[in-house]
């Protein structure tokens, strides 16, 4: 197996020997940069397991290089260091995608386990993917090719997505729909009563969770989990989603004031109206 490779990026070249020297004794492959215009210029060429990243350099912010190496390599781990902890802070960097946020200093112990726990989050999320593509692939060859029954997979998923308005059994692969709301996950395009929706990458995430799980209560600790990949207190996730599902329902529902898709259940999170 392939050690993991983990860029470091801190403008403290005393903490840039020190966390270098740690994780390579753990059997990591380790790239140092002590400023973020090195560090951008290097997600550029080569793809990392997991990033390390102080929240603050000299140079620019690090939820910059997190946003870049995010738009490169989606799958890349981000971990944020600060030495300025904050819940607002933190909130800001797992919005984009961090898996983890640590104070400096930070002991050796912690640092080691927030690794382990990313880079295993990293592999179950490749796995999913694979296993996502295989089943779009398997989706694709029904829709084209049908299954001799004398119906093909369009007519099948048609049938399946209208009627009662339950979820399409494809609703993991490709197609979502619900009620008069369609989610093709492949080309990432959300149409209500066949008009597209223009949705953000999370909105759309959001949307895709609520409407796998239409008819279900979802609290806001699970859809952060869901959206983010991360854990929070319901009392923090709280504040996160809720701005989420109001920018969601300013695109989704005819009215903003009076959902009819995306509905509140007091005290205990979201559900999908089906």
């Amino acid at each position: 197996m392939e050690k993991p490779e983990i860029l470091i990026v801190d403008d403290e070249q005393n903490i840039l020997l020190y966390l270098s020297e740690a994780l390579e004794d753990e059997g990591y492959n380790i790239t140092t940069k002590n400023n973020g215009k090195d560090a951008i210029t290097t997600l550029e060429k080569a793809e990392f397991d997991l990033l390390l990243v102080d929240l603050k350099l000299k140079d620019m912010d690090g939820l910059q290089i997190m946003r870049e190496a995010k738009a490169h390599w989606p799958d890349t781990v981000v971990i944020m260091l600060t030495g300025h902890g904050s819940l607002e802070s933190a909130m800001e960097a797992i919005k984009y995608g961090a898996s983890d946020y640590l104070l400096k200093p930070t002991s050796v112990v912690d640092l080691k386990q927030s690794i382990r726990r990313g880079l295993e989050k990293r592999q179950e999320s490749l796995q999913q993917h694979r296993l996502a593509n295989q089943a779009r692939e398997f989706a694709r060859t029904i829709i084209e090719g049908g299954d001799g029954s004398g119906a093909t997979g369009q007519d099948r998923l048609r049938a399946a997505s209208t009627g009662n308005g339950s979820k399409s059994p494809a609703a993991d692969d490709e197609i979502v729909a619900v009620s008069d709301v369609a989610v093709d996950v492949k080309k990432h395009e959300v149409r209500r009563s066949g008009d597209l929706l223009s949705l953000t990458p999370t909105e759309f995430n959001l949307l895709v969770t609520l409407m796998n799980n239409a008819g279900r209560v979802l609290s806001c600790k699970y859809l952060v989990k869901q959206v983010h990949n991360y854990d929070l207190s319901e009392y923090d996730s709280r504040s996160m989603i809720r701005v989420h599902i109001k920018h969601l329902r300013h695109k989704i529902e005819r009215d903003p004031n009076n959902p009819e898709y995306i509905l509140n259940v007091r005290g205990l999170g979201y559900k999908f109206g089906s």
